[in-house]
């Protein structure tokens, strides 16, 4: 059993080991255009870019009961929203790091979700994402999301980690032309 803060502390860990030092790093950082939201982790400078990191965790709630996995998937796709948003204002690159546990993993793969192309984007490559993404999705979803929008969605790093979790870290850009 972990947090998300466990998850946000040990990325602090692993880019302290980076080279970058504590007061290079900014937690809870207001985020650039929605009012009165925070960006997880600002870092104004390293190696000649900004980073925005937006973090979140799904994991299993207590008791064993079953999640809202659909509204849960759409949180997952407004966080990426909310990352495209900073990429197109800011000279930053924006990173989503997301970690699950078994259930929304096999979630996001069942192929009649719609979502294993992102879940499952091999390291390296990009996911174009379209308003047309977005219009097969169950009306649960769309209502949870608030609208479509388009991005270029980049896997940087994919994990299946022990007991079941899983990590994705994926760059959000602005859609390449």
């Amino acid at each position: 059993a972990t947090t998300e803060d466990s998850v946000r502390y040990t990325m602090f860990a692993a880019m302290l080991g980076a080279g970058i030092r504590p007061d290079e790093v900014i937690l809870e950082h207001p985020h650039p255009v929605i009012a009165r939201a925070q960006v997880d982790t600002w870092i104004p400078e390293y190696r000649n870019s900004a980073y925005a990191l937006e973090f979140k965790f799904d994991r299993d709630p207590p008791g064993g009961m079953n999640q809202p996995k659909t509204q849960k998937a759409a949180a997952v796709f407004r966080d990426v929203h909310r990352q495209l948003l900073i990429s197109q204002t800011e000279d930053v690159r924006s990173f989503f790091i997301y970690v699950t546990t078994e259930e929304m993993a096999v979630y996001f793969r069942n192929p009649n979700n719609g979502y294993d192309d992102f879940f499952s984007i091999p390291c390296g490559e990009t996911l174009h994402l379209t308003a047309s993404y977005f219009e097969d999705k169950p009306k649960t979803f769309t209502n949870a999301l608030g609208g479509s929008f388009s991005a270029d969605v980049k896997c940087a790093f994919s994990r299946d980690l022990p007991d079941r979790q899983y990590i994705r870290i994926y760059e959000i850009c602005e859609p390449s032309a």
